[in-house]
Formats: C-alpha cells, sequence, structure tokens
C-alpha cells in the first residue's frame, strides 16, 4: 500500500472519529454520572410517603408497568409524626428521622424541599437533567424557576404536581343583581369592591346573599391570603417590625372590614362553630377555591339536579384569583406539590433517579391530566375538570422571591406562638367591627399597635427556644 492510500484511510478514520464523538455529543443518551440499571431490572426503592398503599396507587403501580421487578419499601409519615414528641424540635427531628431510614426518594412539599437542600441531604440533579437530555421544556412556567430558588440556584427535585386556586363565581347571581362578571387577573381590591355591590335583599340570615364566601375560613386566615395575593407583607424581611401602615394595607383592611361591616362575608366563626350558606348552595356570587373544589362543585350540582331538590343547581365560572398589579403573570398562592428527589446518601440512585424521572414526566402526566382534582406541572397535558377549562387555574405562573409570612417568621426563629396569635387577634378584630363595637379606623391603629408588641415577645422567645436547643 503506498503513502497516499495510507493517508486516504486514515484521513477516513479521523472523519469517522469525530462524527461518533459528535453525535455522541448530541445524544448525550449513554452518558451519565449514574450506573445503569440492572440488567435483571431488578432492585428495591426505599420511599417516603402516607403509606404503602396511597403510595402504589399514586406512584407505584405505574412505574412497575415500566419496571415490574423493582420493588418499594414505603416509610410511613406517620411513623415520623409518631418520633416527634410536643417538646422537639419539629424540623430537627424530621430530618433526624429521614437521615436514620436511609432512603432513596422523598416526595417533598415546598417548605420541605427548601428545608431539605439547605440542609445538604438532596442530591443535586442539574448533571443528570443535561447529560441525559431530559425534557424540562413543557413544564409550566416558572416551575423549573421556582424549584432552583428554593434549592438555593440549584435544582435538587421535580415536582410531578402544583396546587393553585381560581375566583369561582355564581353566574345567575350575577346577571340577577346586574353586576359584571369577574375577569382574569383582578386585583384582590376590584373583587372586593365586586362583592360589596351584592346588597341583601332580606334581613334573614337564612335569605341572605354575601358578595365572597370565605370557603370554611375565618376572618383573620382570609384576610392574610388576600395579603399573600397581593404581595402585601405584614412583617419586614427581618421579621422585626409590622408593616401594614401603607396605604396598599389600609386599603385592603378598609374594603374587607366594609364588607364584614355589612355582613357581605360568609366566614367560619369557630367560636360559634357556625359556617352559614355559601358558595355551594347558591348563596355567595364569589369564593376562592383550589383545584379540588371543581369536584365539590361537581357534586353540589349533582344533588342539586335532583327533582325537589334545595338549592336548586346554578350556572358558574372560573378566573384567576386576584394578583399583584406589578406582577400580574404570576402568583404566590401557586405552590408546588409532590417535589420528588433523591437522597444525596440514596444506596439506590440509579433506581431512585429513573422512579424520579418516570414520576414527573410525560407518560404520568398524561394520566394525571386526565384525573379531577389534580394539576400536572407538564400543563401541555391537562384536560378539563368537569367539563369545565381549566385555565384559571394554569394561567398564571409561581410566583419567585415571595416568601409567605409563616416562612419569613420561621427564618428569622419568630416563636410559633405569633402565628397562632395573629389570626385569633385579626377574627376578634373583625367580629368587633362586624358587631359596630368598634369603627374600622379605630380597629386598624389598635391592630398594629397590638401585633407589634405579641411580634416583640414572640421574636424574645423564639430566640430564647434557639440557645435553649443549641445547649
Amino acid at each position: 500500500m503506498n503513502i497516499l492510500s495510507r493517508f486516504k484511510q486514515w484521513k477516513i478514520v479521523v472523519i469517522v472519529s469525530l462524527v461518533v464523538v459528535l453525535l455522541t455529543a448530541c445524544t448525550g443518551g449513554n452518558k451519565s454520572e449514574l450506573p445503569p440499571m440492572p440488567e435483571s431490572g431488578e432492585g428495591t426503592i426505599r420511599v417516603l410517603y402516607w403509606n404503602e398503599e396511597q403510595f402504589m396507587k399514586d406512584y407505584g403501580s405505574s412505574f412497575n408497568v415500566k419496571y415490574p421487578d423493582i420493588e418499594f419499601e414505603v416509610v410511613s409519615t406517620g411513623e415520623m409524626f409518631q418520633s416527634i414528641g410536643p417538646d422537639d424540635d419539629y424540623h430537627q427531628k424530621m430530618l433526624a428521622f429521614v437521615k436514620d431510614k436511609r432512603l432513596d426518594v422523598v416526595i417533598l412539599n415546598q417548605p420541605d424541599y427548601e428545608r431539605f437542600s439547605s440542609e445538604g441531604l438532596l442530591y443535586k440533579i442539574d448533571s443528570l437533567i443535561e447529560d441525559e437530555e431530559y425534557p424540562t421544556a413543557d413544564f409550566h412556567p416558572g416551575v423549573i424557576d421556582l424549584l432552583r430558588e428554593k434549592g438555593g440556584n440549584a435544582l435538587y427535585g421535580l415536582a410531578a404536581h402544583f396546587s393553585a386556586s381560581a375566583l369561582f363565581y355564581n353566574v345567575d347571581l350575577f346577571k340577577e343583581y346586574g353586576v359584571e362578571p369577574p375577569r382574569h387577573k383582578m386585583t384582590v381590591n376590584e373583587v372586593l369592591e365586586l362583592a360589596a355591590r351584592f346588597d341583601n335583599k332580606s334581613n334573614s340570615d337564612k335569605d341572605r346573599i354575601y358578595g365572597f364566601d370565605a370557603e370554611s375560613r375565618e376572618l383573620g386566615y382570609m384576610l392574610i391570603h388576600l395579603a399573600d395575593m397581593s404581595n402585601l407583607l405584614l412583617v419586614d424581611p427581618k421579621a422585626e417590625k409590622i408593616v401594614m401602615d401603607s396605604e396598599a394595607w389600609k386599603t385592603l383592611f378598609f374594603n374587607y372590614a366594609e364588607l364584614a361591616k355589612e355582613k357581605k362575608i360568609n366566614y367560619y366563626d369557630r367560636a360559634s362553630n357556625v359556617f352559614g350558606s355559601g358558595f355551594y348552595d347558591g348563596k355567595a356570587a364569589m369564593m376562592i377555591g383550589e383545584e379540588w373544589a371543581i369536584g365539590q362543585m361537581k357534586t353540589a350540582q349533582y344533588l342539586s339536579s335532583k327533582n325537589g331538590a334545595k338549592p336548586k343547581a346554578f350556572e358558574w365560572g372560573m378566573v384567576t384569583i386576584p394578583v399583584d398589579p406589578s406582577r400580574p403573570d404570576e402568583s404566590k398562592i401557586i405552590t408546588l406539590s409532590s417535589i420528588l428527589s433523591m437522597m444525596k446518601d440514596a444506596p439506590n440512585k440509579r433506581g431512585a433517579w429513573e422512579f424520579i424521572k418516570f414520576s414527573a414526566g410525560i407518560e404520568m402526566a398524561k394520566i394525571t391530566g386526565k384525573s379531577e382534582g389534580k394539576l400536572t406541572t407538564r400543563t401541555k397535558y391537562q384536560k378539563d375538570m368537569a367539563g369545565k377549562n381549566v385555565e384559571a387555574f394554569t394561567m398564571l405562573k409561581p410566583a419567585t422571591n415571595s416568601p409567605f409570612l409563616y416562612e419569613t417568621l420561621n427564618k428569622n426563629k419568630v416563636s410559633q406562638e405569633f402565628f397562632q396569635n395573629l389570626f385569633t387577634e385579626l377574627n376578634t378584630t373583625f367580629k368587633d367591627i362586624a358587631s359596630g363595637k368598634v369603627t374600622p379606623e379605630q380597629a386598624y391603629g389598635e391592630l398594629q399597635i397590638k401585633l407589634q408588641q405579641q411580634l416583640d415577645t414572640a421574636r424574645e422567645k423564639g430566640a430564647a427556644q434557639k440557645a435553649k436547643i443549641k445547649k
């Protein structure tokens, strides 16, 4: 063979090698930091969940269709809760329990995901997603961003579902009262102003029509819920001061107080254990409900359609929950649930990763998207519920950099008693306004003073508890 022929052969080998390298780089299919699944397909995955039966129903049975030889060992969360005493630090005991059980997978809510990742308990999956080209583009906008934020700018899990709320409204009542129906992306105050237009045509509580239904919530809790939708902070980021003295807080407080005073809001009264007829009974114009409320509406309408049944069925619709006008395309009320994470020291990392990929993947999204009462994070596969379009739940994306009140309090080691006392104080305040005992103006000023005093006390108590735990 002459030199020219050898050169041509060498050139061909180099070109082919380069093509193989480029193809490998493009596909990335065989590239992973984890070992492959055993050829036998066998293995065991230890997972933390409510109980084995519910786990198999929600996840395990579907996964076993693809991997029939994988077995699951389910560690019950009930066992975890039983191990935590009344005087124990809940979060520290929970972390200790999880470490001791040598788990492969944990299925977490949003606060626990943030806590576990900050404690260094979870396996970082950014490179796994990149190397194996796991599809994430069709996740609901903001889901991956929120997971990264709560993971300290890294990804430690994938969310299979999310929880959201919508503003439900009674179409028939809006027509009867001649009030324009709600629309997507209203502000909280616009919703409260709509509610105020439903004047009662009867003095009887039995026949009363409410503009707004707190949906079995107490008055204080509902106010904080509305404040969260508006991105209004009750305390400053360091949890040192009550910051209710802004114009935005004043407007919300007085609009809400007016509804309570005029008996246009239906709420749960814990003291008397009374909650009047509300939205499901056709007695309220609006309510804010989560995705599972669609199922309750379906049941209520079915029962109402029976001959002679009361109340009668009514036409209803949904729009997005109220939003912060400065961030109209997102909401902090949208939270991630069923966040699937692998423990950093998981004995079966490959099995855990395959489970996470599948359970937060397209196949499961197609299944979950057809069920009522659950919202899949891959909203492309979300179907209508009870014949209703669910865009009210999927139009907004989850907000980032918007902590809830309890998160700010926990971060700054404020005693939990403040959170409990807050709602008691708010409930008392608005009930006093409703009964005419105090004016909204009087209540507003006095409330800020009382809450500041309680916050100061709770900060001192929280600091003492923290020092005691360290000892």
